[in-house]
């Protein structure tokens, strides 16, 4: 009987730390505080000067293996069909955090719309960041972005730094047009001739910074995703710039992703979270720019080994809302979807979420499917 009883406790105890119970745990903890250590989670948003801890979700090696194991085989099982959809837009922009870093949603777009070429080209790109049709061999640049640099951030918030003798190779899978670039020299943006027509840019500097580079096609699709990009860092980009170059760009969409930072976030200054968000959608928006304001999918962090519910995601909720109501801007609610659909563990199940914060490129893609269906519905 002694036996058959430890037998019981230890059957008992592997069953409560299964992967399907670590899954859903979030639910049993929404209510409480996260205890996040001063190591892992040491910054915050503060009313004060409003700062986001664009870092705040943290994985083990371990796990970050798992979740890529975990993408890379449902990427061969399982595929959401591209539809051919025909919708106005021409001149799409996806901008904002990591939702978009991954160029997911905007490459299912790419296919779905038939427009297979950028109107902004990053001039490199920070690790866990993707860009389809570029393909980078850059060499001696460090890389500036929200995360490491306050200043003089270039439109698409990345900076190629270079310090000495550097090297600038870009593939492209498209002809761009009449290409520019942007350089900082003396504390100031320039726009620079670079060809009439390329599908590769290569050349050499010894110093200077690059911002990127514009092409003049008539249709793009560009994805200005930043992993770690919030409503409060997302101004540290030279706005003065970026009025210039969005006015070039002319996008007739621009869907924006903002809130998973912030919603993770032990304080929020509501009328910043408002002004800025209102800024950012001025610096892109032309009068016939149609804007959609994603509602992300639930934010988690992972603290003591379990992922719970960011602190503010209700408020943040509220606050988008409310941004689009008062800028004119539709709202497209990822959580919505994933609630009707039976919430984050659902989608877990069913390879469309990581366990972490962000989607699987199926999720994304199927986000990607049902936000081409609203758009059908709400073309003007």
């Amino acid at each position: 009987m002694r036996i058959l009883s430890i037998f019981i406790a230890l059957f008992l105890f592997s069953s409560c730390s299964s992967p399907f119970l670590n899954s859903i745990i979030y639910k049993k903890q929404e209510a409480k505080t996260p205890q996040k250590s001063s190591k892992t989670h040491q910054e915050s948003l503060i009313v004060k000067d409003a700062k986001v801890n664009t870092n705040i979700i943290k994985i083990t090696k371990e796990e970050k293996k798992q979740d890529i194991k975990k993408e890379v085989k449902q990427e061969i099982k399982k595929q959401i069909p591209i539809k051919n959809i025909k919708l106005p837009y021409k001149k799409i922009a996806f901008v904002g955090d990591s939702h978009f870093a991954s160029d997911y949603i905007s490459a299912y777009f790419r296919n779905a719309l038939g427009i297979y070429s950028l109107g902004f080209i990053p001039a490199i790109l920070p690790k866990w960041h993707n860009q389809y049709l570029a393909k980078y061999n850059n060499s001696g640049f460090k890389v500036e972005y929200l995360i490491n640099t306050k200043d003089n951030l270039s439109f698409s918030g990345i900076n190629a730094n270079c310090l000495d003798n550097c090297e600038i190779n870009i593939d492209l899978g498209f002809m761009a047009n009449d290409v520019e670039y942007l350089e900082f020299k003396s504390g100031i943006w320039n726009f620079k001739n670079y060809k009439k027509n390329t599908n590769k840019i290569n050349f050499k500097l010894s110093s200077s910074k690059i911002g990127g580079f514009l092409s003049n096609n008539s249709s793009y699709i560009d994805n200005l995703g930043i992993n770690g990009a919030s409503i409060f860092n997302y101004l540290r980009i030279d706005d003065e710039l970026a009025f210039k170059v969005a006015k070039k760009l002319d996008y007739d969409l621009v869907v924006f992703s903002f809130g998973t930072n912030e919603s993770v976030s032990n304080k929020i200054n509501q009328e910043m979270f408002l002004n800025n968000y209102k800024k950012i959608i001025n610096i892109f928006k032309s009068t016939n720019t149609k804007i959609i304001l994603l509602i992300p999918p639930e934010p988690t962090l992972y603290v003591n080994k379990n992922y719970v519910k960011g602190e503010n995601n209700e408020l943040v909720r509220t606050l988008i809302k409310k941004v689009a109501k008062e800028n004119g801007a539709y709202v497209f609610n990822i959580d919505e979807l994933m609630q009707k659909e039976g919430g984050k563990a659902a989608w877990i199940a069913n390879k469309k979420s990581l366990k972490n914060t962000h989607l699987s490129k199926l999720g994304y893609d199927y986000v990607a499917l049902k936000l081409l269906e609203f758009l059908k519905i709400t073309k003007d």
